[in-house]
């Protein structure tokens, strides 16, 4: 997977299909986060589910069927601010914009960025 940067706000990823590519998404906290008063959406769109993570653990209900069996969080990197996604046996119909987003319960505070993954055949 290569990842590039262009400017601050987005990241550009490049996977083949099969191939298993990390999604990056990070935050530099003051200290450890509070992972059980927190929630981690990774989202397509408004409306497609692709990991959801609450009080500390995965919450999957809602997932898009597509991305079943096929999605991971870094956990225990997770309090230090990694809240990368890990897709694996990518498919072209990943080829999408993804949005990460980290929200704090009680404070309020929200983090979000957005991927964009382009996926090609092999």
């Amino acid at each position: 997977c290569l990842c590039f940067i262009p400017g601050q706000l987005d990241t550009t990823c490049h996977a083949f299909v099969g191939e298993t590519v990390v999604l990056p998404c990070t935050t530099t906290p003051p200290g450890e986060l509070a992972l059980s008063k927190s929630m981690l959406y990774w989202q397509i769109g408004t409306k497609q589910l692709v990991h959801f993570f609450q009080n500390g653990q995965d919450s999957l209900e809602g997932q898009d069927k597509k991305f079943h069996d096929r999605t991971s969080l870094f956990l225990d990197q997770m309090k230090h601010g990694n809240f990368s996604l890990k897709i694996s046996n990518v498919q072209l119909g990943d080829d999408a914009e993804y949005s990460c987003i980290y929200r704090q319960t009680e404070s309020h505070q929200t983090k979000k960025s957005t991927i964009k993954l382009n996926v090609s055949g092999k």
